[in-house]
């Protein structure tokens, strides 16, 4: 019998993920894997997909008991192996379980179990994880079973599956860390939409199929936000507090950080200063909402060693958490009193550069994926100094600069002069430059006559107009 996991109304993507799953599932004998992310991302949607062929359990902890999780597992057993004595029977502990449940399934036969919100399962019995490594050493690790354990408190997932403090160390055959969609499958959600309206709708979901599903009936970015995150009652209305709270186990200093973040506090002694911490002490936050895809730290590309560069500044990376924090949260009292329109009105600078943001950030992705491997581009991303910035530069191994360009997301075609300008710029800094440099322009509103011919007579500059095509 195959368990209905509660399912997305899509799947999109995760042929990776799949694959790997699948590989580990061909596997000759017992077979222990570990799937863990943020919420929202669509664990529960690619085990779904992976099992949909396949003989599985599948069980989903909550915050219950011990004992009533014992027996619910029981009868999800039960349900799947369509053997109803193993639900009639209490057991004393989780071996009687394990091995009423070895015994009434079919071993010639390869088989999946799923634990779902593992982490539950770890707060209400801390030895649990050793529970299931006492069990997999001494029977699962030489049967034809595929043992996954899946869940979204990141840094708890870790600490019991992947840890060197783990009991399941040294035993997980693979893992698979979740990550938000990259910016090409968001046209999945709002298809047959203009150009435009992807790029607003990627800014303020990101990749997070969950996200993308609930905002693709808004038929506009203004409905979308203030329909689906203005009002008290909206479906992302309180998502920010759910993550923290779900995810980390120090949830108002993660607020308290990414609030700073947002307000322009973006290195770490600003950091320190504004929360009134020691700086050294941010590094355990700052880890873990790196881990969550939510910040990153960022140093202009070409920097020689960019780990220990002191250039570096974070930033919110997550659209979702960033337009959160630096667009809606300062007025949250405004909103809890109803003016949600005026609200709109007062934000809209500040959601213009949220947007130029995310829009910078998908033409590097573009960038990566298009012309990185052509270039012998080690690294893409960002280049500035003192007094200037260059939204897109690629380097090559040799730290030279391989790949220059920028972005313009106005209602303003983009003409042959801003080309001249960032070709101004490189010469005027003195950045090291490869000879077979190339240009790239990103254009919202696309370009003058004057640049197509001039791109058309110069193989070199590329006009990209469209990320989706």
């Amino acid at each position: 019998m195959k368990y209905n996991i509660p399912r997305m109304n899509k799947f999109i993507n995760r042929e990776l993920e799949l694959e790997s799953l699948d590989q580990l599932y061909r596997r000759i004998g017992g077979c222990l894997t570990v799937v863990y992310g943020r919420r929202r991302l669509g664990k529960t949607a690619l085990l779904r997909e992976f099992v949909k062929d396949k003989s599985a359990v599948y069980y989903m902890a909550d915050k219950a008991g011990e004992v009533s999780q014992r027996d619910s597992m029981a009868r999800t057993m039960a349900m799947s192996l369509n053997e109803p004595l193993l639900e009639s029977v209490r057991y004393d502990s989780w071996y009687d379980l394990f091995s009423a449940f070895d015994r009434v399934r079919d071993d010639s036969k390869k088989r999946v179990l799923i634990i779902d919100e593992y982490q539950y399962l770890c707060q209400v019995q801390p030895a649990f994880s050793s529970f299931i490594q006492k069990w997999w050493d001494e029977h699962w690790m030489s049967d034809n079973l595929m043992v996954v354990l899946c869940g979204s408190l990141t840094s708890m997932m870790y600490k019991e599956t992947l840890s060197q403090s783990s009991p399941l160390y040294g035993r997980v055959d693979g893992q698979i860390l979740l990550r938000p969609l990259d910016y090409r499958h968001v046209v999945h959600f709002v298809s047959g939409s203009s150009e435009e309206r992807r790029v607003e709708q990627y800014a303020l979901c990101g990749g997070v199929p969950r996200y993308l599903e609930l905002m693709q009936g808004f038929q506009s970015f203004k409905q979308a936000l203030v329909d689906g995150v203005f009002y008290s009652h909206a479906p992302l209305h309180n998502e920010a507090r759910y993550l923290l709270q779900d995810e980390v186990d120090v949830p108002n200093t993660c607020w308290s950080l990414l609030e700073a973040i947002a307000s322009g506090a973006t290195r770490i002694s600003e950091l320190a200063s504004r929360l009134a911490l020691p700086a050294n002490s941010l590094t355990r936050y700052i880890a873990l909402l790196r881990d969550l895809s939510i910040v990153e730290r960022e140093v202009p590309v070409m920097e020689n060693n960019p780990a220990k560069s002191k250039r570096g500044v974070y930033q919110i990376t997550d659209a979702f958490l960033r337009l959160w924090f630096g667009c809606v949260y300062p007025y949250e009292s405004f909103l809890e009193v109803g003016l949600n329109d005026a609200v709109f009105s007062r934000v809209q600078p500040l959601l213009q550069r949220h947007v130029e943001f995310i829009f910078e950030k998908m033409c590097r992705d573009y960038a990566r994926e298009h012309f990185a491997l052509e270039l012998d581009a080690v690294r893409v991303g960002r280049q500035w100094g003192a007094h200037y910035e260059i939204d897109i530069a690629g380097v090559d191994r040799a730290n030279r600069l391989v790949l220059a360009g920028e972005c313009k997301w106005s209602n303003l075609k983009v003409g042959l002069s801003v080309l001249r300008e960032l070709q101004q710029t490189v010469h005027e800094q003195k950045l090291t430059v490869s000879s077979g440099i190339k240009w790239v322009l990103f254009s919202k509103c696309g370009f003058t006559d004057d640049l197509r011919e001039y791109a058309g007579l110069h193989s070199e500059v590329f006009l990209v107009e469209s990320l989706y095509e």
